[in-house]
């Protein structure tokens, strides 16, 4: 009986680690969800796709983490809409029609010397990542809510 436990105990332990760890394929642009082609074809006109990997990531599903040439970096959900704009150089703005506009005038008007890095959306809202290392939090609506330590 002791035996029978510990083998089952060990399967589901291997089972459940298998599950929970994510994978990481590289794909081509075609495996990519269409709406998220066509976001990168009217965001980012005439920039190259570098690569795309597909995570897929347990019970949750999977993602798709698109590297462009111009240094940004793109995570779309399994439906192809955007997760996470990453400018990979700190220094880099991310294009303005990017922003929700509401976001662009709080930054514009309180850090006029900065431009946004990067931008991810929450359940709550938005985390938004400026080029002077501040990492600023808005509501659903783009209204400022904090600075993040």
């Amino acid at each position: 009986m002791k035996k029978l436990l510990l083998s089952l105990s060990l399967f589901l332990s291997i089972a459940f680690l298998t599950m929970s760890c994510d994978k990481e394929t590289v794909v081509t642009e075609g495996d990519l969800p269409s709406s998220a082609s066509q976001f990168i074809n009217s965001s980012f006109n005439g920039v190259k796709i570098l690569s795309v990997v597909e995570e897929k990531e347990g019970l949750s599903g999977k993602e798709f983490e698109v590297l462009l040439d111009n240094g940004i970096e793109i995570k779309f959900d399994k439906n192809g809409q955007w997760l996470d704009i990453d400018a990979v150089n700190d220094a880099s703005i991310l294009p303005d029609n990017l922003i929700p506009a509401a976001i662009l005038a709080y930054v514009k008007e309180n850090y006029p010397n900065s431009g946004v890095n990067s931008i991810e959306k929450e359940n709550y809202g938005f985390d938004i990542e400026l080029t002077n290392g501040l990492d600023l939090v808005f509501d659903k609506e783009g209204k400022f809510v904090r600075i993040d330590p």
